[in-house]
Formats: structure tokens, C-alpha cells, sequence
């Protein structure tokens, strides 16, 4: 062993490093460096190394150069391949060209040494001026043979499972069986579970025209066979026979083994010689059936991997719709806080002021009574009245909305209740030049409720749709079942309602209208009347395109049912 050259080429420092002080040196090697391709070519030439060890990607000219190179020079010195995982289809390649071994970064010491032992066993055998036995070159060539076997095996178990891309792992598989057993052609066929045929999977030499659209039925073939049985399959002819793969399709020989997950046939992998009658072995047997172990654990793995994505796809849209569920909780319940405080507060003012303006009607018309009709005092006193009323209704409404009522439900018609909703409003909304349309579900089941309140609310919407467009246009309203509620929508083409504004609409107070014009409380009022029905209302709203309200109401009867305690 001490005293043979290795020529080293590799442009990462580390690398050349790491071979140079931790293999070469303390094993007795003698080395000589080179950091391009170009370089190391010339050095090879030069100096005639027992064993040069280089990276697949150097400058100035790659590995595969470097055996290409040497080839046409007719030096055969033998060749150790570096590279990362990912790079088998070009260890083939460099097996072809005559490398002698193939590594895969990054490495361990003793795999590296391991990989120099068998390269230099031929050198080694010869001796320095002896010339081998026939028996010493048929044992070396079976023996190199073998190890190209084993490194092809190897490089492919490494696509398995770095790969996740499941073409690329059955395409590699494939060229992999065409080139340890020397087949013309190779295909890999999978199970149909819907209709029992096999089809084509991926293929190398087979020609586009039977590619496109292979499939066989499992009664009539050979590969039918394998499926039926697990077994695998070898069959060869004479020189002037065939065999049928499928119909229009011949071969001269054949080997079929099948793809087993568990104890069912997934599938089967084939290799084919369609020009020559070269028969296949037992050992190409046990090859091409742990290629086929491989496929079925790189299919296993896909299927595996496609279940878990679907299960996270499935997870992170739960986890969502639960965050949207809570983030909306949370908004009620602000919402909640918000109109009981305002409520409290609503009640005390309203108190306060619903006796002295008692009075102050009380005397303004008893003192209209008393004056002739044509009084001066007449008109002043009619207005303290007509402001007197107005403040009045706008007391009632803060006492409405401080104190909700608890619903009084009965079983109710939703249907029916709109249709007297809408002739209470149909005169004001008429005079407005806004056309009301009806899509009402005939079948829309009857639920518990408070009319009387759910009509305050339906009014109080309509009225609101009515002001919102003073220049005309259209409200549709809407009845509908949708899983466990019963949903009321109005929509309008009115002059919607901003972004920022949505937000605020149930807010007690908070009116977009002119003073005087509005209290501010129908929405907050109709809000908590929908809230005591175990329900919610919800808005959407583009300004200049409209805006539409849907009131949700449980369907579940029992709802309806506690609330009367």
C-alpha cells in the first residue's frame, strides 16, 4: 500500500483537505493536488498516478471529462467519482467511461479507503511487472461487474429516499434495470384499482408510439401474470422466435418481477431485449427485484407524503376557520360589553328626561286648547309640541335599546311577516322610486320567534335601504334554509356604506344621516333583538354599488323554546 501516488483533483480547499490529512497521509499514500480539471488532466498524464480521485464538477473541465479524456488516450488508471447526492444518473454515465468507484459527499474516512481498496485491487494483484492469470482477469471482471452492481443499487437507494419527486425516482429506477442487466429496454407498470389494467409508469428504449397510451390487461399477458401470481417472470426465445408483450409489440427476451406493498401486487417492473436474443440470468432476477423494492418504497413514500400534505392542507384550514370563529367571538362579545355599558348609561339619561319633558308637552297642550285658532301663541306652542313628541320617541327608543325585552316567541311564518313589513313601508317606499322584488323559499320552515320584534327589525332595515337611495333603484329580499339557520337578506343599490363605517354601524348613536335626521340607535336596537334570538346579522357594503344585510336564525326550535322561561 505505502508509496502509491493518488492524484487528488478538487477545487474546495476543505475537500482536498480532508483527503489529503485524514485518508492519504496517515495511510502512506503519496498524493499530488491539482484544483481544476484542465490541471489535474495533465498531471495525470505527466506523472502516471496509481489512483486519481476527483469531484464530478471541477473547473476547466468535470470528471466525466477527465475519463472521457483519458479514454482517448488510452490510460487506464483507475478512477474514483466525488459527488452529492442527487448526481446518480451521471454516476452511470462515469460507470460507462470506466470509473472504478463512486462516492457520495459527504464522506466518511473509511468509506473513502474502502472505495481505494477496490480500485487499486487489480494494480495490486498484477504486482508491479507481473501480468494476471485468465482466471485473475475473469475474477476481476466479475468482481467489477459486481461492484458497479452494488454502486448502482446504492446511488438508486439514495434517490428513494432524498428524492420526493416520484417521476424522477421511477424513471432513475428504470434506467438503472436496463443497465445492471443490459437490457435493450426497460418499463415500470402500475395497477389500475379502477379498472385492473396495467399502465405504463415510465419507460427507457420502449419508442413514443408504445409509450403513449401502454396499457395491458392483466388476463392476456405476461406481466398480467406476474400480478396474478408475485412471482417473477423469465421467459427467452431462439433466434427466429418472439415473445408477445402486448399485441404489435414482440421482444426477444424478457424478465417481469413484481411490485409488492405488503402482500399486494402494486405493479411490475420489466426489462426487455427486442433485437438480440440474449437471455437473462437468475442474477438479473435478484438485481431487478431489489429495484423493485425501491420503486414500490418510492411510491409507498409518494402516496405517504400527498396523504400528509393533504392532512396539513386540511389541519392549517381548520386552524384558520377556528381563528376566524374566535376573532368573531371576540368582536361579539366586545360588542356586547359595549351596548350594555352604553345601556346602563342610555337608561339613566332617558329617566331624566322623560319627566320634565312629560311637563313640558303636558303644558303646551293644555295651553293649545285654550287659544283661538287664530292666536299668535298657536304656532310656537304646536312646535313645542311636535319637539316634545319627537323627544319622547327618541326617550322610548333609548329605554328600548337599555332594556332588551326578552323575546315572546311564538311559531312564526317569515314569509308572511315580511310581506306585512313590506305593506307598512311599501307607500314610503314607492314615493321614492324604489322597486321592491321578492325570492322567497316556498318551503322556508316555520321558526319559534317574536314577531313583533322581528318586524321592528325587518322595518327598521327597509327604512334604512329606502333613505340610502333617494335617487331610486332596487331592493331584493331574500328567504332561505342553509344547514341548521334560516337566513333573511336585503339587498340594496343604494349608496353603500364605507369601509370604516361597516365597522361602526352597530354602535349605538352612530348614524351617517344629517341631525335630526336619525338616533342612531334602529341598528344597535335591531342588533340585540337578533342577539336574543340565538341569532346574528351580518353586512356587506361597496359605496356607489349598495349594501346587504343577512339576518341568520336558528332553525332549531328548542332555541326558541328556552328563551320563554
Amino acid at each position: 500500500m505505502a508509496g502509491e501516488k493518488v492524484l487528488v483533483i478538487d477545487s474546495k480547499k476543505d475537500a482536498v483537505q480532508l483527503i489529503t490529512e485524514s485518508v492519504l497521509r496517515p495511510h502512506g499514500y503519496s498524493y499530488t493536488v491539482a484544483h481544476n480539471g484542465e490541471e489535474g488532466f495533465q498531471l495525470a498524464l505527466e506523472k502516471e498516478p496509481d489512483l486519481i480521485i476527483t469531484d464530478l464538477r471541477t473547473p476547466k473541465m468535470s470528471g466525466l471529462e477527465i475519463l472521457e479524456a483519458l479514454r482517448s488516450e488510452g490510460r487506464d488508471i483507475p478512477v474514483i467519482l466525488m459527488a452529492l447526492y442527487g448526481s446518480e444518473e451521471a454516476a452511470v454515465r462515469a460507470f460507462r467511461l470506466g470509473a472504478r468507484d463512486y462516492v457520495i459527499k459527504p464522506f466518511k474516512v473509511q468509506d473513502m479507503l474502502e472505495a481505494m481498496d477496490r480500485a487499486l485491487a487489480e494494480k495490486r494483484l498484477r504486482g508491479k511487472k507481473g501480468q494476471p492469470s485468465k482466471g485473475m482477469i475473469d475474477v476481476d471482471q466479475q468482481l467489477k461487474r459486481r461492484v458497479k452492481e452494488l454502486n448502482i443499487l446504492y446511488s438508486v437507494g439514495k434517490s428513494v429516499t432524498s428524492l420526493l419527486e416520484l417521476e424522477k425516482v421511477l424513471n432513475r429506477i428504470v434506467e438503472a434495470a436496463v443497465f445492471v442487466t443490459g437490457a435493450e429496454e426497460g418499463s415500470l407498470m402500475l395497477v389500475d384499482k379502477d379498472t385492473g389494467e396495467l399502465y405504463l409508469r415510465a419507460s427507457l428504449g420502449l419508442g413514443e408510439k408504445f409509450a403513449r397510451g401502454f396499457r395491458l390487461k392483466v388476463e392476456h399477458s405476461i406481466a398480467g401474470q406476474v400480478v396474478k401470481t408475485g412471482q417473477p417472470i423469465l421467459q427467452s426465445t431462439q433466434e427466429e422466435e418472439t415473445l408477445k408483450v402486448k399485441t404489435g409489440y414482440l421482444v426477444k427476451s424478457l424478465l417481469n418481477v413484481p411490485l409488492k406493498a405488503k402482500d399486494e401486487v402494486i405493479g411490475v417492473l420489466a426489462v426487455n431485449n427486442k433485437v438480440f436474443s440474449r437471455p437473462f440470468t437468475d442474477n438479473d432476477v435478484h438485481l431487478l427485484s431489489a429495484l423493485a423494492d425501491y420503486a414500490t418504497i418510492a411510491i409507498v413514500n409518494a402516496q405517504l407524503y400527498e396523504e400528509t400534505k393533504r392532512w396539513s392542507e386540511e389541519l392549517e384550514r381548520k386552524v384558520e376557520e377556528r381563528t376566524r370563529e374566535l376573532r368573531a367571538a371576540q368582536e361579539q362579545l366586545l360588542q356586547s360589553e359595549k351596548l350594555a355599558s352604553i345601556g346602563h348609561l342610555a337608561a339613566g339619561v332617558a329617566h331624566e328626561i322623560n319627566n320634565p319633558m312629560g311637563v313640558i308637552l303636558g303644558f303646551a297642550q293644555g295651553i293649545l286648547k285654550t287659544l283661538p285658532e287664530d292666536d299668535s301663541l298657536r304656532k310656537p306652542l304646536t312646535t313645542m309640541e311636535k319637539e316634545s313628541l319627537r323627544c319622547k320617541r327618541i326617550v322610548q327608543n333609548l329605554l328600548d335599546f337599555a332594556h332588551y325585552s326578552e323575546p315572546t316567541p311564538h311559531l312564526t311564518n317569515i314569509n308572511e311577516l315580511l310581506d306585512v313589513s313590506c305593506e307598512l313601508v311599501e307607500h314610503q317606499i314607492s314615493l321614492q322610486n324604489v322597486k321592491l322584488f321578492k325570492d322567497y323559499d316556498p318551503a322556508l320552515p316555520s321558526i319559534m320567534a317574536d314577531l313583533h320584534q322581528l318586524q321592528q327589525v325587518f322595518i327598521n332595515i327597509m327604512l334604512n335601504a329606502y333613505q340610502a337611495m333617494p335617487n331610486g333603484g332596487t331592493l331584493h329580499l331574500t328567504t332561505r334554509s342553509v344547514g341548521s339557520e334560516l337566513q333573511i337578506i336585503f339587498a340594496d343599490t343604494g349608496t353603500g356604506i364605507s369601509s370604516e363605517n361597516v365597522q361602526r354601524i352597530f354602535d349605538p348613536f352612530f348614524t351617517t344621516k344629517e341631525v335630526g335626521e336619525g338616533t342612531g340607535l334602529g341598528l344597535s336596537v335591531s342588533y340585540g333583538i337578533i342577539k336574543a334570538h340565538g341569532g346574528d346579522i351580518e353586512v356587506e357594503s361597496r359605496m356607489g354599488k349598495g349594501t346587504t344585510f343577512t339576518i341568520k336564525l336558528p332553525l332549531d326550535k328548542s332555541k326558541g323554546d328556552e328563551r320563554q322561561d
